[in-house]
């Protein structure tokens, strides 16, 4: 090619042609994207070394035809118009992921049910309802401090039942 006026003169002679070309490789690639990136391609390209930029433009979207349908039987996709789309089970746990999960909320429920009263309430306001620890020390007639301490002591107690090797008595 020799310069812009060239391409350009080949652009509007070949591009239709070239979209209607790529149409028949299917509904699987892009004629448009093709074409374009071909166009690109003939720019980018040594110019001495092209004897025909026709030939070039049409083996060149051929060839990106032809792997985009090799890329779409490798790894096929479906576009969607929204992620909200996408099916559920793409992000579903499996059947052990769910049995795994069951069986550690039975066991935290375990360990906040063997909590003294005080401290029961004092976890599950602070860290279930996320009050702050005023309203907290309000509601069960304690200084802030206090909340403090029982929410600590309540979680090492839930820590110390969950890792025990014996599977429920707290650790020592």
């Amino acid at each position: 090619m020799r310069g812009e006026p060239e391409l350009r003169r080949l652009f509007d002679n070949e591009a239709g042609v070239l979209r209607r070309f790529l149409r028949r490789f299917g509904a699987r690639v892009s004629p448009e994207d093709i074409a374009q990136d071909s166009f690109l391609r003939l720019c980018a390209a040594d110019a001495t070394q092209i004897v025909s930029p026709r030939a070039f433009l049409f083996q060149t979207a051929k060839n990106m035809a032809v792997d985009s349908l090799r890329r779409h039987k490798a790894a096929p996709y479906r576009a969607v118009a929204s992620i909200d789309l996408v099916p559920a089970a793409a992000h579903a746990p499996s059947a052990e992921d769910h049995c795994i999960a069951v069986e550690e909320a039975a066991a935290v429920r375990a360990a906040i049910a063997a909590l003294p009263d005080l401290e029961r309430k004092a976890l599950l306001m602070r860290r279930v309802e996320l009050l702050p620890p005023a309203e907290v020390a309000a509601a069960l007639c304690v200084s802030e401090r206090q909340v403090q301490r029982l929410v600590l002591k309540a979680i090492a107690f839930c820590h110390a039942r969950l890792t025990a090797d014996d599977g429920g008595a707290p650790a020592p």
